[in-house]
């Protein structure tokens, strides 16, 4: 007799959940293992299977809180910086703050959770529905309907391999369903091993046609635009709390030095530079908006730097500032030479807890807590920037400052409401004092410039200070992270009119098939019969 092959069942299921959650923090940077992101797929698809024949509310809960600590511990340790340094309380209230924020901050797995014990509690499901259409669609959905402080989607588990990556054509959330459903196809393949070799070929067949869309895509034609030489400054300004604000001799350095690799950036520069880019806070806390506002934040220091960079480059000059303009906006600006006009583009997805307090009317002693939070005012959607090159070409950009890279349908309504030859994004993440943070950060560009079918620059002031094509694909080398570093970039952008799938449809069919097959297949399986009525049954 053949042998049988299947999954062992392990006593304590619950003890999956701590290495499920490292290879969640494998599959990121700075590892970035695509393989450790299947096997924390398959470890996350044992477990719920072992959970629904538990059938707990009380263990589902449970799983929940530790699934969401663990991943929490093991990737986005950082955010304790971030909590630190906001707070600007000691070691224990920080420590404290952290793990409550632990306990939740990936409550998304809950969906995963909680809707596969309350499917299977009512229903019989065949263990090929369950995990081709059910679970794959609980993915979908958790990435869906879960806000997150600090976004993560499945798919960003998958990022780092470009063989596979570039299903996010479709957008993030189908690479993420679609590796789900791969992962279940090699789980099921395990599972009926005991049918002989020949039965491999209808479980692979799938993952092979998968595959062969990412070759697809990776093979794609792109109509290439302009060619622009960048040049990015990364002047290392350290995080500043309010209190520089008032520190003349601080303010007066940073605002030197930052001046000061500008004017390097343009003289070592080894061919004419058609944008000078500065990222977020390289001189926080000031603006050049002359504004009659009591908490104007304007500075003709900062004027000056700015206009003498772009008369001594003679090209237009990006650069992030703080204004006061119906509220305090983090603002992303581009300055025009010959002209000196400005125009403004505001920051339009604010950072809770760092950027703007929620709640905080209803909750006033969170500013208490939080000293360090801004008042930001959020922007509207508007054109993307363009601006003139060297050779005479007229070329726009969509603009992102920081936490906004994080949000693929906002990029997409950008791309729809004014297309663009290329993304930049100005950013900040001193205050999170950690590489790992910053690779994280960073590797979310990586899928936008996918989604998009653009290139993503990323101008950081501490660093990470990179690029990604089209494909993902890095097109510069890193600069190093905490150093003064200046980096030049030839780009070659791609045509405004250039769109991809998810430019075109959207998420919204996908998340439509999705609920679909989660209907389809509860009302297709036969009623599950209760252990009490069973009883009941057998006693009449």
């Amino acid at each position: 007799m053949r042998k049988h092959s299947k999954i062992p069942e392990i006593k304590y299921p619950l003890l999956l959940l701590l290495p499920a959650a490292i290879f969640f923090a494998l599959a990121l940077e700075p590892f970035g293992f695509a393989s450790a992101g299947f096997v924390c797929i398959f470890l996350i698809l044992y477990f719920t299977k072992q959970l629904t024949i538990v059938s707990s509310g009380k263990k589902t809960l449970l799983a929940t809180f530790l699934f969401s600590s663990f991943v929490t511990l093991t990737s986005f340790y950082w955010i304790w910086n971030a909590i630190r340094n906001i707070s600007g309380q000691g070691v224990v209230i920080s420590s404290l703050l952290f793990l409550v924020y632990a306990l939740v901050s990936f409550y998304k797995v809950g969906i995963i959770f909680f809707g596969s014990v309350y499917l299977t509690k009512f229903r019989n499901i065949k263990d090929s529905h369950f995990l081709l259409f059910v679970i794959p669609s609980l993915f979908l959905i958790s990435d869906w309907i879960c806000p997150m402080i600090f976004p993560v989607y499945w798919g960003d588990l998958f990022r780092n391999n470009i063989l596979w990556r570039q299903m996010a054509r479709l957008g993030t959330e189908v690479l993420g369903f679609v590796s789900v459903i791969s992962t279940s196809l090699i789980y099921l393949m395990i599972l009926k091993s005991d049918k002989g070799i020949r039965t491999y070929s209808l479980y692979l067949f799938p993952i092979f046609c998968f595959f062969s869309l990412n070759l697809y895509f990776l093979s794609e034609t792109i109509p290439q635009g302009p060619t622009l030489h960048l040049a990015l400054l990364q002047p290392n300004t350290e995080y500043a709390k309010r209190e520089v604000q008032e520190n003349h001799a601080w303010m007066t350095k940073t605002i030197q030095s930052v001046y000061d690799i500008g004017l390097e950036a343009i003289r070592n520069s080894p061919k004419p530079i058609d944008l000078l880019v500065m990222p977020e806070s390289a001189i926080p806390f000031l603006g050049t908006l002359d504004s009659k506002d009591t908490e104007s934040t304007y500075s003709k220091s900062f004027v000056d730097v700015t206009e003498s960079l772009v008369r001594f480059n003679n090209a237009p000059l990006v650069f992030n500032e703080l204004v006061s303009d119906q509220g305090s906006r983090n603002s992303l600006t581009l300055l025009h030479p010959i002209s000196m006009v400005s125009e403004r583009r505001y920051k339009q997805v604010l950072l809770p807890f760092g950027e703007y307090l929620p709640g905080e009317k209803q909750i006033p002693w969170l500013r208490i807590l939080l000293p360090e939070t801004s008042h930001h005012v959020p922007g509207k959607l508007t054109d993307a920037l363009g601006f003139q090159t060297k050779t005479g070409e007229i070329v726009t950009f969509s603009p992102l400052v920081c936490y906004e890279v994080m949000y693929p349908e906002l990029i997409r309504k950008m791309m729809v409401h004014s297309p663009s030859e290329f993304i930049l994004n100005l950013t900040n993440d001193s205050w999170f004092e950690s590489l790992t943070e910053t690779q994280q950060h960073a590797g979310a560009g990586r899928l936008r410039s996918i989604e998009s079918g653009r290139p993503v620059v990323r101008v950081a002031v501490t660093g990470l200070t990179t690029a990604y094509d089209p494909w993902g694909r890095e097109m510069m080398g890193e600069l190093q992270t905490f150093q003064k570093a200046i980096g030049y970039l030839d780009l070659p952008t791609v045509l405004k009119e250039r769109t991809t799938p998810y430019i075109q449809i959207g998420p919204s069919p996908w998340r439509i098939m999705a609920v679909f097959l989660l209907f389809f297949v509860f009302f297709r399986s036969p009623r599950r019969i209760l252990p009490h009525k069973m009883k009941n049954e057998i006693e009449i």
